[in-house]
């Protein structure tokens, strides 16, 4: 008697307990091996997700145009991805951008020692992610505000990955990249030289964001307000706690020097945004670019890729506040 009055009050608490309790498992994407992630990587490593009742498979995909498609196709229901999804929109997508987590462009421009001035880049070939992506994007951008035509003047080259990029640099068979940390280190540190910074050309741009589909959204918006609940908490940590950040930077990146880590600490808390502010502004930046070749641009508002629904009620709840106080 004694047992079974002990299982049913069991089953009385377990029955009590709400269903937003049930812990969901969900496959996410994100786009590339750098420290811009880093704050999804600690959300990872430090439980978060768990307790905000969910369980996240991460699933490395290179290139943001990949990750836009699987999102559509429903492969994953959130991913961590790049401007590429404006052009999958304009194709017919449904993705919806729900965070900001870099709303700059986040890259260095690395050449070949012998390439002194952009002018000395006609005839070169410069790497990139994959076509589409957010490398392809600031790099074209950037040839032509500098009197270059890409692809006539500079070749353009994808090459998958950040480690890619670098290994065809150091190959030749590339003369310089469009790189992130902490690949920028490594080139820096083999003896090719600094020609842009991004953070100093002016460029509003979507380089990650959170991001979604509307059906999703609207199917399950609690997963995805429970997704961005913690990665805040994941950005929180990554920057309140170097040491754990420098850690579990080195485990994503395959990095153990120590100088190369805290180069990608730096580079991360530069750029990366304190709370998942949207990156409108961005947005606008690349539909001005897309109205000279697709007149579909035209027809639409940055806040047409943008769910600004899970963004204000944190914030107007208070959530941001408490969580950096």
């Amino acid at each position: 008697m004694k047992i079974l009055a002990t299982l049913f009050a069991m089953l009385i608490v377990l029955g009590a307990q709400p269903l937003d309790a049930q812990t969901k498992t969900i496959p996410v994407a994100y786009s590339a091996i750098s420290a811009t992630q880093a704050g999804f990587y600690l959300t990872k490593e430090m439980g978060l997700f768990e307790k905000n009742g969910l369980t996240v498979d991460i699933v490395y995909v290179a290139g943001g145009t990949r990750i836009a498609q699987a999102l559509i196709a429903g492969e994953f229901p959130v991913a961590l991805a790049g401007g590429a999804i404006v052009n999958a929109n304009l194709a017919g997508g449904d993705i919806v951008v729900v965070g900001g987590v870099v709303n700059v462009p986040s890259f260095y421009v690395y050449v070949h020692p012998s390439i002194k001035k952009p002018e000395d880049l006609k005839g070169k070939a410069l790497g990139i992610t994959t076509y589409g992506s957010s490398t392809d994007f600031t790099l074209r951008y950037l040839v032509r505000k500098w009197g270059l035509e890409p692809d006539r003047d500079v070749k353009i080259i994808q090459a998958g990955g950040q480690p890619e990029i670098f290994a065809a640099m150091q190959a030749g068979a590339l003369q310089g990249g469009n790189l992130s940390s902490p690949a920028d280190f490594k080139a820096k540190k083999a003896g090719f030289t600094l020609l842009a910074d991004f953070k100093n050309v002016g460029l509003d741009y979507p380089t990650v964001s959170l991001v979604s589909t509307r059906s999703f959204v609207k199917k399950d918006p609690a997963t995805v307000k429970r997704f961005i609940t913690a990665y805040s908490e994941g950005v929180h940590r990554l920057f309140t706690d170097k040491e754990l950040a420098i850690k579990i930077i080195g485990k994503y990146t395959r990095t153990q020097e120590r100088e190369v880590l805290e180069s990608s600490y730096g580079y991360a808390t530069n750029f990366i945004e304190r709370t998942p502010r949207l990156p409108v502004k961005a947005i606008e930046t690349i539909l001005e670019q897309l109205t000279a070749t697709n007149p579909k641009a035209k027809q639409y508002k940055a806040e047409d890729f943008v769910d600004a629904s899970f963004y204000n009620e944190l914030d107007k709840s208070g959530f941001f506040k408490n969580l950096w106080r």
